[in-house]
């Protein structure tokens, strides 16, 4: 069997590892850890889920959910939301996924910490057998006017904006790009682009696809693998005067 090198196991853009501290003025809008999984048809019983929303405590406050318009449509599920006001996170549980959303954290050992908390109390009221998609998804805004008055280029890296400020020059009205890599065990997609004048989208989600047995434990490892090349790609794609301001040092 052929040895695997370490080049291989890289992304093709090779993003280097970084140790990253808490970005005060990160673009940050939201943080998403989604698991789906084979049909668990309990969810559809509010008794049930009753059970599932006493496990989470007094934090989480559930909402209105989210039911099917058509409720004989094949596939159709009710989605279950819970809300924690004080850190403004909310899980949502469906027949086959559950998910925690964050508008924004501090500490991501904390989210990680909050998803296996929750992922436990999915498994102990449910009894999820099997994992078909596992995915970790951040949506950055840079929202900024200099984007109009300094260019892409001073906010993203230059090899992702490319060819941006070459010979076409640097007046970009708008863009919208979707690269796609293939990762070990998953996929890595990254969209970004000019969507508004001043407002620019950088859009990570880190997947795996395949099914595989329900393991809250692994599930939370592997999150912690995925948010850490986001991350590392989060700092490659910006650039270096950006991600000074991001880290305090002045506008």
């Amino acid at each position: 069997m052929a040895r695997r090198t370490k080049k291989e196991n890289r992304i093709p853009i090779g993003v280097p590892p970084v140790e990253l501290e808490h970005l005060p003025r990160a673009p940050l809008k939201l943080a998403i850890a989604q698991v789906r999984f084979a049909p668990v048809f309990a969810v559809e019983q509010a008794a049930v889920v009753a059970d599932f929303q006493a496990g989470l405590g007094e934090r989480y406050l559930a909402q209105a959910p989210v039911r099917p318009m058509d409720q004989g449509q094949a596939g159709a599920e009710s989605v279950w939301l819970f809300r924690d006001h004080e850190k403004d996170w909310t899980v949502s549980l469906s027949a086959t996924s559950l998910a925690l959303e964050a508008i924004t954290y501090v500490d991501f050992d904390d989210f990680a910490g909050e998803l296996a908390a929750i992922l436990q109390t999915l498994e102990g009221v449910f009894e999820p057998r099997q994992e078909v998609r596992l995915g970790v998804r951040y949506v950055n805004r840079i929202e900024d006017d200099r984007l109009q008055k300094r260019g892409v280029g001073f906010f993203v890296n230059e090899q992702l904006t490319s060819p941006v400020g070459g010979d076409l020059g640097g007046d970009l009205q708008s863009s919208l790009c979707e690269l796609r890599f293939r990762e070990r065990g998953g996929h890595v997609t990254i969209r970004h682009g000019l969507v508004e004048p001043s407002t620019y989208l950088i859009d990570f989600d880190h997947f795996s696809e395949g099914e595989r047995d329900f393991a809250p434990k692994t599930i939370v490892r592997r999150v912690q693998r995925f948010h850490a090349l986001i991350e590392r790609l989060f700092v490659w794609s910006i650039s270096e005067r950006y991600l000074k301001e991001l880290r305090g040092a002045g506008k």
